[in-house]
C-alpha cells in the first residue's frame, strides 16, 4: 500500500491537524486549544509506504484501517475525536 503525501497532508488538515513550522514537516492535532499528538510527513514529497503508514498510524493513535479511513475521508473529525476520547488521549 502506498499513499500520496499531498493527499495525506490535505486529509490531515481537513481533520483538524495543523502544520508546524520546522525543518521537518509535522502536524499537530489540537483539541480545545491543547496539542494532543503529532505526526511527521516526509518533507521531500515522497509517497508514504507501509512502513511510514505504520509509523503515522501509531503517532495518530489509530489502527491501520482507521488511519486509512482518516486519510480517505470516511473517518470524520468528530469520529476521530471520539476515538481519541475512548483511548484516553483527550
Amino acid at each position: 500500500m502506498v499513499l500520496k503525501s499531498d493527499k495525506v497532508t490535505k486529509s490531515l488538515k481537513k481533520k483538524g491537524f495543523v502544520e508546524c513550522n520546522s525543518h521537518h514537516k509535522y502536524y499537530e492535532f489540537v483539541h480545545d486549544g491543547k496539542v494532543i499528538l503529532h505526526t511527521k510527513i516526509s518533507h521531500n514529497g515522497q509517497d508514504i509506504n507501509d512502513y511510514l503508514i505504520s509509523q503515522m498510524k501509531t503517532q495518530c493513535m489509530l489502527s491501520k484501517q482507521e488511519f486509512l479511513d482518516l486519510v480517505n475521508c470516511p473517518l470524520s473529525h468528530e469520529e476521530y475525536v471520539k476515538i481519541l476520547k475512548k483511548k484516553g488521549a483527550i
